[in-house]
């Protein structure tokens, strides 16, 4: 059976890395560059204190192609589609490709791979990729992205609650939006107390409930409504 159509794991992404001669990127690589190298360990340092926990390094892949990174998410991807996170790996467009293979433009890549270093921290802390809005929201708030807000969006933020498994454009605006809300009116350790509740294997009554012992008011569309008010 091809990779295409396996199951994608570890093993895989190494396999298909090392069959097209590619190499992964570590803070210590020899193949990092030294603008590389220095952005690398100034976010690893950066999201440590952020997040006060202490990250195990991911390994770096760069992509050369659309069909590269179609074969990492396993599925045909979008053309803003530039990064992806799996297995302790990030996998992104080589940043000589990266506004060639995509919609974003160049200066965007270090953006994109502090987004995807946030990723690492926040699955390493929860054991979880949930809440999605969380999560997306969280990397897209500390890796310094515009917030866009297109017409209608207030009636888009209240379909938060919409998105603790599902995906798609919209995650990244009302999970940014929610996470900025949270974390400048409550501040930042009430909410790393929340992700650090997290135990990996719990579903979206679960976070409900760690939401109300935290921040002592539900998670729910009629409460969020009131702080658009």
């Amino acid at each position: 059976m091809s990779p295409r159509k396996q199951q994608i794991r570890g093993d895989i992404f190494l396999n298909m890395i090392d069959k097209n001669k590619k190499h992964y990127l570590t803070i210590k690589s020899a193949q990092a560059n030294k603008k590389l190298a220095k952005f690398l360990e100034s976010t690893k340092n950066e999201l440590d204190n952020f997040f006060e926990f202490k990250i195990v390094e991911p390994l770096i892949f760069f992509l050369d192609n659309r069909g590269e990174m179609d074969l990492i998410w396993g599925k045909k991807t979008e053309h803003w589609f530039v990064g992806a996170f799996k297995n302790n790996s990030i996998f992104i467009f080589n940043p000589e490709v990266y506004s060639k293979e995509s919609s974003h433009k160049k200066e965007e890549f270090w953006i994109t791979l502090k987004h995807e270093y946030c990723h690492a921290c926040y699955t390493q802390i929860t054991k979880s990729h949930h809440p999605v809005w969380l999560n997306e929201g969280l990397a897209s708030y500390v890796s310094g992205k515009k917030l866009v807000l297109g017409n209608g969006y207030e009636s888009k933020l209240l379909n938060v609650f919409d998105y603790f498994n599902h995906v798609d454009k919209d995650v990244y605006m009302l999970g940014q939006f929610w996470v900025e809300f949270l974390i400048k009116k409550y501040g930042r350790k009430k909410f790393l107390k929340l992700i650090k509740s997290f135990n990996g294997q719990f579903d979206s009554r679960q976070f409900m409930k760690n939401f109300y012992d935290i921040y002592n008011f539900k998670f729910n569309k009629q409460t969020f409504s009131k702080f658009l008010n």
